[in-house]
């Protein structure tokens, strides 16, 4: 008897399914999403900076920032593919503007899911799909190696399928590759199938309407970051004392980029605070 009741209930959640609580996204504009649980973690102190201070970027944020009100808006808008240097910001202007944006309508919200979940991003949108609320799913930071799947997901999800994607929702998405997947040349004997496979994760990235690409900064853009920097964090020190100090300390870094930039004044905050 007891295994025949299990097999009604279970037949009973099947045919009608008890919705999951949302009501926490009332309290929160930021979430990162654990797809085991499916549970949905509430970021009160998301790492943003002032839009001010990202400097030479002012036309990829404008894009960004209208394309998001378009979509607060209900108009059309295109998912988000903000790609290259590493250390330039992509993930910063992405999240400074969404949380911006969040900050004057209660409407949206960005949800986070880490590379390795993004084969399970197909539990996220039953949940969130139908509610009364904009979702930017943010994607930070992804690649695809030869071995791995999770392009497929991502493509489903950027396609939507015969009857379309969700209308409320939209993908921001950074990566330091512009193709998302790398460039091994494979078995040669199988070609013809490794060239079919490789042009259908290339195409990945042409399903993000909006696509921001970002490269290493020149001198002049690296000593503008780190004296915004220097005049945000209140250091008090000689214009040309500080960019000879600067480019110390990028060349012994070996890169130039806003992440250095930033990494350079903090090493200056004991000292001329």
């Amino acid at each position: 008897m007891e295994k025949y009741l299990k097999r009604i209930a279970d037949s009973l959640e099947r045919a009608f399914p008890l919705k999951p609580d949302t009501s926490f996204f009332e309290k929160s504009a930021a979430f990162i999403w654990d797809p085991d649980q499916n549970h949905y973690t509430e970021v009160t102190n998301v790492q943003t900076v002032d839009i001010a201070l990202l400097k030479g970027m002012d036309q990829e944020i404008e894009q960004v920032r209208l394309n998001t009100k378009a979509f607060i808006d209900g108009n059309l808008a295109n998912n988000v593919l903000v790609w290259g240097a590493r250390g330039m910001g992509k993930s910063t202007l992405i999240k400074s503007v969404v949380m911006a944006a969040c900050s004057m309508s209660n409407c949206l919200k960005i949800i986070e899911v880490a590379r390795d979940d993004i084969a399970q991003v197909g539990k996220l949108l039953k949940t969130i799909k139908n509610l009364n609320k904009k979702f930017i799913i943010f994607c930070d930071d992804i690649s695809f190696d030869d071995n791995e799947t999770g392009y497929k997901s991502l493509k489903s999800l950027l396609d939507g399928g015969l009857i379309g994607g969700p209308q409320n929702i939209l993908i921001y998405a950074t990566s330091n590759r512009r193709h998302l997947l790398s460039r091994k040349t494979g078995d040669n004997s199988n070609f013809m199938r490794w060239e079919e496979e490789l042009d259908e994760r290339l195409s990945i990235s042409d399903r993000f309407g909006i696509s921001i690409g970002f490269y290493e900064c020149d001198q002049n853009l690296y000593l503008e970051i780190v004296r915004s920097y220097a005049k945000s964090f209140g250091i008090n020190i000689a214009i040309k004392e500080l960019d000879k100090r600067a480019i110390e300390w990028q060349v012994q870094r070996g890169s130039r980029s806003g992440r250095v930039a930033k990494q350079f004044i903090v090493s200056l905050l004991s000292s001329y605070k």
